[in-house]
């Protein structure tokens, strides 16, 4: 009783410090707004400033443009003579201008004179930006990019007033131009806003004005950033059980915490809904999952932080240098489609160097929490739903159940079990599949692990100073735990003896097909994703890659029209001679089920093709296309690919079709749509119509592009018709899942690690797992799935609507239970 205690006072301890971690964090932004703080230039930065700017601009905005009309049709006024700036910019430039030029100083004790003539500078700045822009684009970008590179100092502010003179841009506004366009534009916030004030200030021989921001917007700024702060914990895992979800309100972590409910729902009246609705088999479902008791690796723990600590980015970690930008072509300046290919691999590297970034971040803190908890026998996860039903952690920052393959391979069971026979053989598989050969037979796959199994059990006794045969695995860091946990049980006399504490996984075979297929018994979709008995797994990315390469061999020549210039031009078929590989066909077959578009999927293709290049610039070879233009490539392949996976999942395309054309009746009734799963979830989908405007501006020596939106009550009906099919089927695999851990609860399997359509537990309950999952997955759609979302959709659209409604598809032939001696179904 007393360690329990002691866990729970510890837990208690851990959730006060991960509200202090998020204040910290926000709070070490510096804020300006109080007396202590640095940089005037930071208020509007953060979230606080940000969202009062977005409030401001229209009002402001809509001020600005009367008074330019006022005083343009000669009406009487105070400083009208800074109209003829005024016209030279657009209203919601000069509203952003003149209300962040406000917020960060109002709180700054700043003379109100300085104030105007800071703002009347920013106004000029702008407009000379905007005169470069129009004479010179190519000098302007250039100039933006250098902003960006150095900062923008005085030094550096002056260098750039000697630049726009040369250039012929230069405005040259005397300091009294300068307060009287500033101080008309404070008057204007003043009136539209009523946030500010001028405030009269006497001192011994002289009167002065002082900007000073009003009692209601102190103490605006003071509540929103308090609960900024409030909102950012950083939500850590847990020593003791999580509270069991009771309600959708009540569950998780053991203290209060903001916005804490169950399902991520943005309507209240679902949640009000919810609260009546009998759901007591999804709390049970989600308090299972997050009873699993996990502990760190320590094994991959010491390795990765080895690495990190080295600088190395063995195993897939981060670069520690950013990528270097492609040198522009000699003749950039005359040859167009040189250019445009440039800016097109600029672009990609100046995203791959942003995006390292973050990784760069996520492995620092991944190693810190890692740490952190590395003496603990247990930790929890406590888990939360997205609006469909799909399961989540909730925490996101290091080892993580759901996160890459280094945070998941940071964590183990915290109990073990022995292997077994069964056990023994699952873990060997288990580490086939972490080496990509999971698309081979059980047999093939452990004849494999003995093929390999030196250097197998070399990775897993020397893992840094051996062959390091673990990092040339799809996962490497799951390989290498893996890899340690083989090499542990072939020390005893009886490997199956060994107690091993690492999760076994089993995946669908591209789930969103499987459900589709299931969902309208389609016989030969299903065998193309695993739901019939086969002597080894089908794959359906392959037999897409098949037929769009059948096509690809009978087109000598592809035609590419240049949408800038309408040009049609017609290069050699690069596809041809077996180019149409698995890799390519991948991720557009993986994401068509969920509604990918054709553009998406030309984005797809070009993306694989970089990678592939990457790759075979490492190794001396050539470009995959041999040289052939990888845009124009993967556009015509987009379209081959989509008729081939039109055509091998025919049912997937009806049913997705179908869902779109319900779905579209519904949004002309502007009603939103509600469906249940078969466990007994509600499920709504309510996409508004969002209005507003971007604002573009310059600001202090950068483009500033604001997104001003505000979400309207009138639901987007192409957005409901789009998202449809991708909800439907998330919510289905989360059904699925949930009734997984339903099944694994009644059958005593306590360990649980899931990822939507990857279930794990222990290598000797894998056998037991396998036929849950299966049978779980038949009983889900013996009955009529589509039938039940097309009846429930009747009665939400009344008898005259739902006349309008289209019948369900038409189902097949295949036999469910075929399904239950399907082996590959997940595997």
């Amino acid at each position: 009783m007393t360690n329990i205690r002691d866990r729970i006072r510890r837990q208690l301890e851990l959730e006060d410090d991960s509200r202090a971690l998020g204040e910290r964090r926000y709070n070490a932004r510096k804020l300006p707004w109080k007396p202590e703080a640095g940089s005037p230039d930071e208020e509007a930065n953060l979230p606080p400033g940000k969202q009062l700017l977005k409030l401001c601009i229209e009002p402001v905005s809509q001020h600005i443009s009367a008074f330019i009309h006022e005083a343009c049709n000669g009406k009487a006024g105070r400083r009208h003579s800074a109209v003829s700036y005024c016209l030279l910019a657009e209203p919601d430039a000069l509203a952003y201008l003149a209300v962040r030029t406000l917020v960060n100083h109002a709180m700054a004790d700043k003379n109100l004179t300085s104030v105007a003539i800071n703002l009347g500078g920013a106004v000029v700045e702008h407009l000379e930006y905007e005169a470069l822009r129009s004479e010179n684009g190519k000098g302007y970008r250039g100039l933006l990019k250098a902003q960006e590179a150095r900062g923008y100092s005085r030094q550096r502010k002056d260098a750039v007033k000697k630049l726009f003179a040369s250039e012929g841009v230069r405005i040259e506004a005397s300091q009294a131009d300068l307060l009287n366009l500033g101080d008309k534009l404070i008057d204007i916030v003043i009136e539209a806003t009523g946030l500010f004030a001028r405030e009269m200030v006497k001192r011994a021989k002289t009167t002065i004005y002082k900007l000073r921001a009003t009692e209601d917007l102190v103490a605006w700024f003071d509540k929103q950033h308090a609960r900024c702060a409030l909102l950012e914990p950083i939500h850590m895992p847990m020593l003791v059980r999580p509270r069991r979800w009771r309600s959708p309100t009540y569950g998780g972590y053991l203290t209060p915490r903001p916005n804490n409910v169950l399902i991520k729902q943005r309507n209240r009246a679902y949640h009000e809904e919810l609260r009546n609705a009998d759901i007591e088999t999804i709390y049970d479902a989600v308090n299972h999952i997050q009873e699993t008791p996990w502990a760190i690796n320590t094994d991959v723990l010491d390795v990765l932080s080895h690495l990190w600590d080295e600088g190395g980015s063995l195993g897939g970690l981060p670069k520690r240098h950013d990528e270097p930008v492609p040198a522009k072509p000699e003749d950039i300046d005359t040859n167009e489609e040189a250019r445009i290919k440039w800016k097109r691999e600029a672009a990609s590297v100046y995203q791959r160097n942003a995006d390292l970034v973050s990784s760069r971040l996520a492995v620092h803190q991944g190693i810190w929490v890692a740490r952190k908890f590395a003496d603990e026998p247990e930790i929890y996860y406590p888990h939360e739903l997205d609006f469909r039903g799909r399961v989540y952690p909730i925490p996101v920052f290091g080892p993580s159940p759901q996160g890459c393959d280094w945070q998941k391979a940071l964590l183990r069971f915290s109990h073990g079990k022995p292997l077994g026979l069964q056990g023994f053989r699952w873990l060997q598989i288990h580490i086939a599949n972490l080496f990509g050969v999971d698309k081979a037979s059980f047999d093939d796959r452990l004849a494999w692990v003995v093929e390999n199994l030196d250097a197998i059990l070399d990775s897993g006794a020397n893992p840094l100073d051996g062959q390091r045969f673990w990092t040339t695995a799809d996962s490497p860091y799951c390989a290498l735990a893996a890899c340690v946990e083989l090499n542990r049980a072939m020390q005893l006399d009886d490997p199956t003896q060994f107690v091993s504490f690492l999760p076994i996984a089993l995946d669908g075979s591209c789930s969103g097909l499987q459900h589709f297929s299931a969902m309208l018994r389609d016989r030969t979709g299903g065998a193309a994703v695993n739901l019939l008995p086969a002597d080894k797994p089908q794959d359906v990315y392959s037999e897409v890659a098949r037929r769009a390469q059948e096509e690809a061999d009978a087109t000598t020549f592809i035609t590419y029209v240049d949408k800038a210039t309408g040009e049609e031009v017609s290069f050699p078929n690069p596809w041809q001679g077996g180019k149409v590989n698995r890799k390519i066909a991948k991720r557009p077959t993986m994401t068509f089920c969920y509604s990918a578009t054709r553009a998406g999927m030309q984005d797809m293709i070009l993306s694989t093709l970089r990678e592939i290049d990457r790759d075979n610039e490492a190794a001396g070879k050539a470009p995959y296309l041999n040289g052939a233009d990888n845009f124009r490539s993967a556009v015509w392949m987009s379209h081959v690919l989509f008729s081939s996976i039109s055509a091998t999942v025919s049912s997937a395309a009806v049913a997705m079709d179908w869902l779109r054309s319900a779905a579209k009746v519904a949004a002309e009734e502007g009603l939103p749509l509600w469906w249940t799963t078969p466990l007994g979830l509600p499920i709504l989908q309510e996409y508004k119509v969002f209005t507003g405007k971007d604002v573009n501006v310059h600001w202090s020596g950068t483009r500033v592009r604001l997104k001003v939106q505000s979400e309207t009550e009138k639901l987007d009906g192409r957005a409901q018709a789009n998202g449809v099919a991708p909800n439907f089927v998330h919510s289905l695999d989360a059904c699925h899942l949930q009734a997984v851990a339903l099944a694994a609860k009644a059958e005593g399997v306590r360990h649980l690690a899931v990822i939507h359509d990857s279930f794990g537990t222990h290598a000797a309950d894998t056998d037991a797992m396998s036929r849950m999952l299966r049978e779980t997955f038949v009983e889900q759609y013996s009955g009529d799935v589509l039938g039940t979302f097309y009846e429930e959709l009747k009665s939400q659209l009344g008898e005259e609507l739902a006349a309008q409604l289209p019948p369900p598809p038409t189902a097949g032939d295949l036999d469910l239970s075929e399904i239950l001696g399907a082996q590959y179904t997940f595997a």
